[in-house]
């Protein structure tokens, strides 16, 4: 399995090392040209920064970095100093800002080892930390520095080739060895928050290095070869459907979807995190029944008979997504070795046109029984997600549900780029994630989802369509999807659905994402998980 080139190592230490080349400090802004310091930054360092606050250089506002060269022993040392902004606005948000600047710049000057200098933190700050013990606000810290760090060093380099490099540069890039500095009263823990954090963003990074791969070398089969090889190298069962059991258990959605690509048909990839001493017989006991995550892995979106505009068609290769964030979900599950029993599916396929290609007014039975009249071929992911949530909760009889897909442009229209849109049938579950989500920056906005809904999409000549028209599109998907789960009376289960489409990547440079896929998803739903077994 191949892993994206991270040349970062993280550290966890009580005090600056003596060996750095970098040091830096973290400021607040200020009244009348004065910054807010931590009150153990050394003497030295805290002069320079007064005096390039004095001068103007620094003001603390968010993610301004300035860099001082300072004689120190047998070698320049930079002192780096990053502003957080207001610190009544300070949050792990700021502190996720600052890391990928830190990163960032590390990066640009080639610096080999740098250590950085939490600055105080608050009480309250900002909120509990998953199921770690310690919920004090450096767990917190530690968890959004290291993140960011690692989340701002990934880039997607695998197709670049030595034409675009300078003569003479290093093939690699310069290695940098990061120290946290931490309270030596919480030394131990935040050591163990760093480590759990390396694992979760691991597994965010592999999600962000499948999903930034191109059609011509992702497709369904190879994402299947993708995901076993991944499982057997991290201790996870890993179950492969291909397009004849997929056709012997009437799956007409994702074979209808698979259909007009000739020679990569579809697949369902099924990954089982079942921790030891869980057998079938146990996990059917209510309490410890599991997790069920299913993502939409659209290899390549055409659009199919509907075509797409060609102007971005691209960016089609990002419509996996949602089974890329499952993917790295279960990656960082088994990195944890979290004793709990999670499930997820990628409803992998590729829409294509060719004769083979399904058509609008296609009536389709999926894998429950219900029909479905093709009304528009680009919305093509509710199809493959059907027949994978229908079959799961079916198979594996979950306590709970959550599935991601970049499933509309509307969901875009209407929450933009910063922010998922969420449909579930059950409150508590859109608390625990949107709660989950906040620990880590990313924001999940609440969808209605009704009746009126699920009657807006409503087919003469069939059970439902699987498109209406425009009104209400990102929930005319979320309608469509609560057909293929217990949506509602006494065998309910609680079902959430992501629309990712907004955040799943990201055509600009972010404070701590490069451009490209981001992963948005794996840290909300660890987070989660964890919550639930605390």
């Amino acid at each position: 399995m191949t892993s994206p080139n991270i040349n970062v190592s993280i550290n966890v230490e009580s005090s600056v090392s003596s060996d750095v080349t970098a040091l830096v400090v973290l400021v607040h802004k200020g009244e009348k040209s004065k910054v807010l310091l931590r009150g153990d930054v050394p003497d030295a360092y805290r002069d320079v920064v007064e005096s390039l606050a004095r001068n103007g250089l620094v003001t603390g506002k968010s993610n301004e970095v300035c860099i001082q060269l300072i004689e120190s022993g047998k070698r320049p040392l930079r002192l780096m100093v990053v502003g957080l902004g207001n610190p009544a606005k300070f949050s792990g948000e700021c502190l996720r800002e600052a890391g990928g600047v830190i990163a960032r710049q590390a990066r640009k000057h080639r610096v080999s080892s740098l250590s950085v200098i939490l600055p105080d933190l608050p009480p309250n700050f900002p909120g509990t930390f998953g199921a770690v013990s310690a919920s004090e606000p450096v767990a917190v810290a530690i968890d959004a520095m290291v993140g960011a760090i690692l989340l701002a060093a990934f880039d997607y380099t695998e197709y670049k080739g030595t034409a675009h490099k300078k003569k003479g540069e290093d093939q690699k890039a310069q290695a940098t060895a990061v120290t946290i500095v931490a309270p030596a009263n919480v030394l131990k823990s935040a050591r163990v928050i760093a480590t759990q954090t390396e694992a979760i963003v691991s597994g965010q990074n592999f999600a962000r290095l499948i999903a930034s791969r191109p059609g011509n070398d992702i497709n369904p089969p190879t994402l299947a070869k993708v995901a076993r090889d991944m499982a057997a190298e991290v201790g996870l069962t890993c179950r492969i459907l291909d397009e004849k059991q997929l056709a012997g258990l009437k799956m007409g959605g994702i074979l209808a979807v698979g259909a007009g690509s000739i020679g990569t048909p579809p697949r369902l990839i099924v990954l089982e995190h079942r921790p030891a001493g869980r057998d079938k017989a146990t996990s059917r006991k209510k309490s410890a029944k599991p997790i069920l995550l299913v993502g939409k892995a659209i290899t390549f979106d055409t659009g199919g008979i509907s075509i797409k505009p060609a102007e971005k068609m691209g960016r089609m290769i990002y419509d996996k997504c949602g089974g890329m964030t499952v993917l790295g979900v279960m990656y960082a599950l088994a990195k944890l070795k979290l004793p709990v029993h999670v499930v997820g599916i990628l409803s992998a396929a590729e829409n294509h046109i060719s004769s083979r290609a399904y058509r609008p007014g296609d009536i389709l039975r999926m894998y429950n029984g219900v029909t479905v009249e093709v009304t528009n071929t680009d919305a093509e992911g509710r199809l493959v997600l059907g027949d994978a949530l229908a079959w799961g909760i079916e198979q594996y009889d979950p306590r709970a549900v959550v599935d991601l897909a970049t499933l509309t442009g509307g969901v875009v229209v209407a929450l933009g780029k910063s922010m998922a849109g969420v449909m579930s049938n059950d409150d508590a579950l859109v608390d625990a994630l949107t709660k989950s989500g906040q620990q880590h920056g990313e924001t999940i906005w609440r969808l209605p989802l009704g009746d009126d809904q699920r009657d807006q999409i409503k087919s003469d000549h069939a059970d439902i369509v699987n498109s209406a028209g425009r009104e209400g599109h990102p929930l005319q998907g979320g309608a469509f999807l609560s057909h293929f789960v217990k949506w509602e009376g006494d065998d309910r289960i609680p079902w959430a659905h992501l629309d990712i489409a907004g955040v799943a990547d990201t055509e600009r440079e972010m404070p701590y994402y490069s451009k490209g896929a981001t992963g948005w998803g794996v840290r909300t739903l660890i987070e989660w998980i964890r919550r639930g077994i605390a």
